[in-house]
């Protein structure tokens, strides 16, 4: 089974404030396709850009729902805010919450995130960087609380590292590849119409492989990456700098890779 491709939906972004029509249309999709994909929750978020509407008294609700459906409840950080400078593993962007934070710091707000979350009846088990900014502190805070699966990185396939479980997330449209595990991250505050429709289109023609995150550990037991498979990854974070640069420079840049 594992010669094919096989696709995870991410979302991020998700909190009370966010865009209600920008879900709901995505909301419908994942429920019409009984999809499970992984839910980037921000606990407490303080981001003005994601301050677009008052709280919507079901948004708890919906992701209890789609919790007992079978998704994935990601941990997005704690604030959303870009409050620290360092360098990430996964080195995108130079401001991040996590990344060049002390290791006590880390821990105690991944701590935080994980209680306001359990008190809304959800059970975090991923953690989902937001900007994907999260160092060596990061993984051993993680490691600290119990909670050892992330969701980023450019490889293939979920693989192992530094005791952490990591399933890699590389795209941010719909397309189509060859064998292994691509994960999709959806904004659904900023998609537009025509993205919409592109990856509805997408989950339609290819619905018979997109799966969970259970099921693609399944699929693809965790093992640490081998040489070639660790240069292919470092590859695509290359190809992905430099179209952010070339972007930046056109005035075109994607604002949430």
């Amino acid at each position: 089974m594992n010669s094919k491709a096989w696709y995870l939906l991410r979302f991020d972004d998700l909190c009370p404030t966010m865009s209600r029509g920008g879900w709901l249309r995505f909301h419908a999709l994942i429920c019409r396709h009984q999809l499970k994909p992984i839910l980037g929750i921000v606990p407490d978020n303080q981001d003005i850009d994601l301050l677009l509407e008052p709280p919507h008294e079901e948004f708890w609700q919906w992701m209890r729902e789609l919790a007992c459906g079978g998704a994935s409840v990601g941990l997005h950080g704690l604030h959303h805010l870009n409050s620290h400078h360092g360098k990430s593993l996964i080195p995108l962007h130079q401001h991040t919450e996590f990344a060049g934070a002390a290791l006590l710091e880390q821990i105690s707000k991944i701590q935080r995130g994980m209680g306001v979350l359990r008190s809304y009846g959800l059970d975090p088990n991923i953690w989902v960087a937001p900007r994907h900014g999260f160092d060596r502190n990061t993984l051993q805070a993680l490691h600290k609380v119990g909670l050892t699966r992330l969701s980023d990185g450019l490889a293939s396939r979920p693989f192992l590292q530094e005791g952490v479980v990591w399933l890699p997330q590389q795209l941010w449209a719909p397309v189509r590849k060859g064998p292994g595990l691509w994960t999709l991250c959806i904004h659904s505050n900023t998609c537009t119409e025509h993205q919409f429709s592109a990856i509805a289109k997408f989950i339609e023609g290819h619905r018979q492989q997109f799966i969970g995150v259970e099921e693609a550990l399944r699929l693809f037991p965790p093992t640490p990456l081998r040489p070639m498979e660790a240069a292919l990854a470092q590859a695509r974070l290359a190809r992905i700098r430099f179209s952010r640069w070339r972007h930046g420079r056109f005035k075109l840049a994607h604002p949430h890779l």
